[in-house]
């Protein structure tokens, strides 16, 4: 009797598994594009960011320092637009 009950729960935890499966997977696919969402507002701060740097010119950085500041702001447009197409 014993052997029948176990042999039947674990028939059933077998054909739980699928279900299970499918309901992690949707809820990893929600955690992804929520990752992805937040990870597009924090470059998208950072792009505002280097924008006000970038206006503040010459008075307080040297061309060195904008010609990096206008790199970085370049790469955070590319990592945008990497995300954000299909």
């Amino acid at each position: 009797m014993k052997k029948s009950i176990l042999m039947l729960m674990v028939a059933g935890l077998f054909a739980a598994m699928p279900a299970l499966a499918v309901k992690h997977e949707m809820m990893s696919t929600h955690e992804q594009m929520q990752r992805c969402a937040e990870q597009n507002e924090a470059i998208g701060q950072k792009i505002q960011r280097l924008q006000s740097e970038i206006k503040k010119g010459d008075k307080e950085y040297s061309a060195e320092e904008l010609r990096k500041l206008e790199e970085k702001l370049a790469e955070a447009n590319f990592m945008l637009d990497s995300i954000t197409k299909p």
